[in-house]
C-alpha cells in the first residue's frame, strides 16, 4: 500500500514563503552559546549546538557568527597578515555540518565550504559584493581597469591588441589589485610622471578583513553565515521544533595551518596570506577562535489554534516536509602515464543513488598535490594561471582543465548524444541548474588557457604589457582564470516546483555514470610545462528527501 500521500504536507506556516493571511505573532531572538566547543589550529575542532523543543523556528534565517584570529597564544599573529580565500571567505572554516533530532541524522552536508563556493556562482555580483562580503569577509568585488592615454604624449603600447599587449581594459578583483580612483588605472611602481606621481604597486586586502592577532580577539572581522546559504535543509522548510525531539546542530570545523608550517609549503587551509607574492617562507600561520561560536536565532510563536494544527497533524497522519540533501562523494581522473607529450586520460565514476529522487549534480576538480607526481608539478601554472596550488583560494576552486569532455549516464541513457567538449555548451548546462550562473568568461572557459582570452582579466602594468610574474603587474588572471569551471546537471524538471514530489529524477536500479576526458602533459625537459597529476572530483548530488514528523518521533525517507 503506497502511504506517501498520507502525510499532511499543507500547513502553511512551515512554508518559508510569504503567507497568504494576517496572522499574529510573537518573535523570540535568541544567540545560543555551544554545549561543547573545542578548537585547535592543527587538529580543527567541532561545535555542538542545541535547540530547545519550542514553537516554531525560522530555519532559513538562523546564523552561525564567529570571529577568527591569528595565533593561539599571547603574542602571536600580532603582524595581522591572514585573511580568507577570496571567493568563500568565512565560509572556509565549515568542514561539515549535520543536523539530528532524537539523535536522528536528518541532514548533513560534507566540505560545505567548497559546495557553498560551488553554489555561488548562482548568486548575482551584486549580491556578492554587498551582501556576502559583508557577512563572509570575502571578496567579490570587481572593477574595470583602463588603461590610460597620458595626457599630451602618444598612444601607450597597451592600446594594440595582442597576445602580449593588452587594449583599453581589463577587469580587476578589489583586494588583490588596488587601482587609484582617477581613470581606475593599476597602481605601479614606477617612476613618478602625471598619471602615477609617487605611487607604489599594491595587492592588500582591506585591513577591516584581516584577522587579528591573539592579543587583539574581539575587534577583527565578525563572520556570520545563514544557515540556509550552506545547507539547503534550512533554506526550504520551517522546523516545527514544539512537535520534535530535542534537535542539534553540529558543525566540524577545517584545521589552519600549524604554527611552524611554511606558506611555501600549504596545499589547502582555511586562510591565506595578505599578498602572497610576498609570502614565501612566511610562518606563525596557526589560528584559533576568538570566542566560542554562536548561533542566532529567531523563535516564532504561533497563536495557540495554528500550533494545534501543527500538533493535530503530528498526532494524526503526520507533517511531511520535502527538503534536497546533498550528498558528497569524490573520484579521481588518473595521472599521465610515464613518457613524454600530451594525452588524453579518461576515467568513468559510478555515482551511485539507486532508488533517490535527484535533482542536481555539481562537480568541481582540482589537480591532486600530494602524489610524488603532485608535488613535483604543485607550483607549476598554466600561462601563469596558478591551477595546482592557488594561495588565494587553496582547493575552494573548480580548475579548467585542457581538453575537457565529459557526460552523464542516467537511468542507462546518455544525457548527451555527443560528449560535451565546447566550454560553452558545458556553461548552458550549468546555468540550467538555477537559471543564471554569474562567473567571468576567463574564470569559466579560458579557451585551454589561450592568453588572448585571459587578458580579460588583469595581468599588466600602466603600459598593457602582459606579464604573469613581475610584482608590479595585477594578479586577477593568476587567481582567476579559470578557477571556477563547475560541472552542472540539472534533472528536475522544472527549477520552479523546487522540492516536490516527483520534481527530480527517480533513479532506477542501474547506479548514476559519469566519464570524463582531459589532456594531461609531460614534458622531463621542462617540468615547469607539466599537468600530468590526477585530478580530484568532488560531486555534490543533491536529491529530495522527506521530513516525516508524526506521533512516532521524526524519520527521514527518500520517497
Amino acid at each position: 500500500m503506497d502511504t506517501t500521500t498520507s502525510y499532511v504536507e499543507e500547513i502553511d506556516i512551515l512554508k518559508p514563503q510569504q503567507l497568504a493571511r494576517a496572522i499574529d505573532v510573537e518573535v523570540e531572538t535568541n544567540i545560543l552559546e555551544p554545549v561543547a566547543h573545542q578548537y585547535t589550529s592543527r587538529n580543527g575542532g567541532v561545535t555542538r549546538f542545541v535547540l530547545p523543543a519550542k514553537a516554531v523556528l525560522d530555519a532559513p534565517n538562523a546564523a552561525l557568527t564567529f570571529e577568527i584570529v591569528n595565533g593561539e597564544a599571547s603574542g602571536e599573529g600580532t603582524d595581522r597578515r591572514l585573511a580568507f580565500p577570496l571567493m568563500t571567505g568565512g565560509t572556509a572554516m565549515i568542514r561539515r555540518i549535520t543536523v539530528r533530532t532524537g539523535g536522528q541524522i536528518i541532514s548533513q552536508v560534507d566540505e560545505a565550504a567548497l559546495y557553498n563556493t560551488v553554489k555561488s556562482v548562482f548568486k548575482s555580483n551584486a549580491y556578492k559584493r554587498n551582501v556576502l562580503d559583508v557577512r563572509h569577509a570575502s571578496s567579490n568585488s570587481q572593477k574595470l581597469k583602463i588603461l590610460q592615454n597620458q595626457s599630451g604624449s602618444a598612444a601607450i603600447a597597451g592600446y594594440t591588441n595582442g597576445a602580449g599587449l593588452v587594449g583599453y581594459h581589463q577587469i580587476s578583483n578589489d583586494d588583490i589589485d588596488q587601482q587609484n580612483t582617477w581613470g581606475n588605472s593599476i597602481l605601479t611602481s614606477a617612476g613618478p610622471t602625471v598619471a602615477n606621481a609617487g605611487v607604489e604597486v599594491s595587492h592588500l586586502f582591506q585591513k577591516n578583513k584581516l584577522l587579528r592577532d591573539f592579543d587583539n580577539r574581539g575587534l577583527g572581522p565578525e563572520i556570520t553565515i545563514r544557515l540556509g546559504d550552506i545547507m539547503p535543509f534550512f533554506e526550504s522548510n520551517q522546523l516545527p521544533l514544539l512537535a520534535m525531539a530535542q534537535t542539534e546542530i553540529v558543525c566540524e570545523w577545517h584545521s589552519g595551518p600549524t604554527a611552524t608550517a611554511r606558506y611555501d609549503s600549504i596545499n589547502h587551509a582555511p586562510v591565506i596570506v595578505n599578498n602572497a607574492a610576498l609570502a614565501g617562507t612566511t610562518a606563525g600561520l596557526n589560528i584559533g577562535f576568538a570566542a566560542p561560536p554562536t548561533l542566532q536565532v529567531d523563535y516564532i510563536h504561533y497563536p495557540e489554534d495554528e500550533q494545534m494544527k501543527i500538533m493535530n497533524a503530528v498526532q494524526g497522519a503526520g507533517i511531511r516536509l520535502n527538503f534536497s540533501e546533498v550528498v558528497t562523494t569524490f573520484g579521481v581522473n588518473p595521472e599521465k602515464a610515464a613518457g613524454d607529450g600530451t594525452t588524453a586520460v579518461t576515467s568513468n565514476h559510478i555515482l551511485g543513488m539507486a532508488g533517490k529522487e535527484v535533482k542536481k549534480i555539481y562537480i568541481s576538480k582540482n589537480y591532486d598535490k600530494l602524489s610524488t607526481q603532485g608535488a613535483a608539478e604543485r607550483n607549476n601554472t598554466q600561462t601563469g594561471c596558478q591551477t595546482h596550488v592557488n594561495k588565494y583560494l587553496w582547493d575552494n576552486k573548480s580548475i579548467q582543465c585542457p581538453g575537457e569532455i565529459y557526460n552523464f549516464i542516467v537511468n542507462n541513457e546518455r544525457m548527451y548524444g555527443i560528449d560535451i567538449a565546447n566550454p560553452s555548451q558545458a556553461y548552458n548546462q550549468l546555468k540550467q541548474c538555477e537559471e543564471i550562473a554569474h562567473v567571468l568568461p576567463a574564470q569559466f572557459d579560458t579557451m585551454d588557457f589561450d592568453q588572448n582570452v585571459l587578458s580579460l582579466l588583469n595581468n599588466t602594468g600602466e603600459a598593457g604589457t602582459v606579464d604573469n610574474a613581475a610584482a608590479d603587474s595585477g594578479f586577477s588572471q593568476r587567481i582567476l582564470g579559470g578557477s571556477m569551471n563547475v560541472i552542472g546537471l540539472n534533472l528536475d524538471k522544472y527549477n520552479e516546483m523546487g522540492n516536490a514530489v516527483g520534481n527530480g529524477e527517480r533513479i532506477g536500479s542501474a547506479p548514476i555514470e559519469f566519464r570524463f576526458t582531459c589532456n594531461k602533459t609531460r614534458n622531463a625537459g621542462t617540468p615547469a610545462d607539466e599537468n600530468s597529476a590526477a585530478v580530484n572530483l568532488t560531486f555534490f548530488i543533491e536529491h529530495r528527501r522527506s521530513l516525516i514528523i508524526d506521533k512516532m518521533g521524526a524519520q527521514v525517507s527518500d520517497q
